[in-house]
C-alpha cells in the first residue's frame, strides 16, 4: 500500500518525525478475528485489544501471545500498556485496578472504595509503577503507592479551571501526566501533579503521546498534534473500511476493525 505521509520512529526514544513523502509502503504481518472494540500498543510494538472483560496480547507480528478475563468486576474501562511488563487494567464499575504482568496474569490490585475514594474515573500507571487517578471528589489528580499513600497531588482543579474536568482517559509519557476530558481538551500536569496547562484537542476518546506529537485516530486516518507548533498532521492509513481505531510504535501499526485485527510493518 502507498500513503503520503513517512512514519519514522526512533529506536531508543520512539521519535515520531512526519515528514512529507510521495510514497511509504505497509506490509500485511498478518491478521486475528476480532471482536474488541479498543485496542493499544506498547513500546515493543506488542498490540492489547479488549472489550467487555476480556483482554488480549498479540506480538508485533500479530500472534495471539496471552489472553485475560476476569468477569468478578465488571467491563474493562481502560487499560494503561506504557510499562510493558506491568500494564494496568482499570474497571470502573468496581472501582478497581489490577497491575498485570507481561504474560497477563495479576500481580497487585488497587481497590479504590477500599482505599476511601468512591468515584474514580480515570487512572494510569507512573515510571515508579505507582498509579496516578483523578479523585472527583477532592477535584484533584493524585498519585498513590500500593498502600494508599498520597505521594503527589493537585491542587483542587475547581479552582485552576472554569469548568470541574469530566476525564475519561489518562497516561503518563516523557515526565508529564496527560488527562483527558472530551469537553475541554488534553489537561497537562508535571511529574508533581501540578498543572501546566489544557492542549485544546477535544472530543477525543484516547490518544497516544510521542515525545512532542499527541497521536489520535479519527475519520479513518490517524492525526499528530505536534505541541510545540500546533500544526496538525493528517497521516494516512493502508486501508480505511470499517475502522475502530488504529495504534502505531516503532515501525508497527495495528489496525482494529469490527470483525479483524490488522498488523502491519511500515
Amino acid at each position: 500500500m502507498k500513503t503520503r505521509q513517512l512514519l519514522i520512529c526512533g529506536a531508543c526514544a520512539m521519535l515520531f518525525c512526519l515528514l512529507a513523502s510521495f510514497a511509504e509502503s505497509f506490509v500485511l504481518l498478518g491478521t486475528a478475528p476480532n471482536t474488541a472494540t479498543s485496542a493499544s500498543i506498547d513500546n515493543f510494538g506488542n498490540t492489547y485489544t479488549f472489550s467487555n472483560n476480556k483482554l488480549y496480547k498479540y506480538s508485533p507480528e500479530g500472534k495471539l501471545l496471552y489472553p485475560y478475563e476476569e468477569f468478578r468486576y465488571g467491563n474493562i474501562g481502560a487499560i494503561d500498556v506504557s510499562n510493558s511488563l506491568k500494564p494496568i487494567v482499570f474497571f470502573p464499575d468496581f472501582q478497581k485496578a489490577v497491575i498485570l504482568d507481561k504474560f497477563l496474569s495479576p500481580l497487585t490490585i488497587y481497590d479504590f472504595l477500599q482505599l476511601g475514594y468512591a468515584n474514580v474515573p480515570a487512572v494510569c500507571g507512573s515510571t515508579d509503577n505507582r498509579i496516578w487517578f483523578y479523585d472527583s471528589e477532592s477535584f484533584k489528580l493524585k498519585k498513590i503507592d500500593e498502600t494508599g499513600s498520597v505521594l503527589r497531588e493537585s491542587q483542587p482543579l475547581t479552582a485552576l479551571l472554569e469548568r470541574t474536568p469530566v476525564p475519561n482517559f489518562m497516561l503518563e509519557r516523557d515526565n508529564f501526566v496527560y488527562m483527558n476530558d472530551s469537553t475541554q481538551g488534553i489537561l497537562v500536569f508535571d511529574i508533581f501533579g501540578s498543572y501546566q496547562k489544557t492542549i485544546p484537542l477535544k472530543g477525543l476518546r484516547k490518544f497516544q503521546v510521542l515525545q512532542d506529537n499527541i497521536v489520535f485516530y479519527d475519520s479513518a486516518a490517524l492525526f499528530s498534534y505536534q505541541t510545540k507548533t500546533l500544526s496538525v498532521t493528517r497521516l494516512a492509513l493502508p486501508d480505511t473500511a470499517n475502522i475502530l481505531q488504529a495504534v502505531i510504535a516503532k515501525e508497527r501499526l495495528t489496525v482494529l476493525k469490527k470483525d479483524v485485527v490488522v498488523f502491519y510493518r511500515y
